[in-house]
């Protein structure tokens, strides 16, 4: 189990990483701070949007917060993120999981 938060960032970074061969950009890429983004032109109610955040994460004090696209108009916004303070491989399996479906969820609404 990992609880060096430099350490969990790294392993949580290189599950997202693959993402950015998929249709997402980097918009933040720092030692404490990663984000993915869709950059496709899209119009959402009526609105044109010319990007769409997708995954990231940051360190947050001790912990990693780890935030996806879903839910993002949602009130509770505590709904897409995870805060992780100790990492075992069961987690990073929860975290990948979690990815994938956000990519799923894209995909389906043909945000990349």
């Amino acid at each position: 189990m990992k609880t060096d938060v430099v350490e969990i960032f790294q392993t949580l970074r290189a599950c997202l990483q693959p993402y950015a061969t998929r249709g997402y950009t980097a918009h933040k890429n720092s030692e404490s701070d990663f984000e993915l983004w869709s950059e496709k032109n899209m119009v959402d109610e009526g609105e044109k949007v010319t990007e769409r955040f997708f995954a990231g994460l940051r360190i947050d004090g001790d912990a990693v917060v780890v935030k996806t696209g879903l839910d993002m108009d949602d009130k509770d916004a505590d709904a897409s993120r995870l805060k992780i303070e100790n990492l075992s491989n069961e987690k990073v399996k929860e975290v990948e999981n979690l990815i994938a479906i956000t990519h799923n969820h894209f995909k389906e609404k043909k945000w990349i």
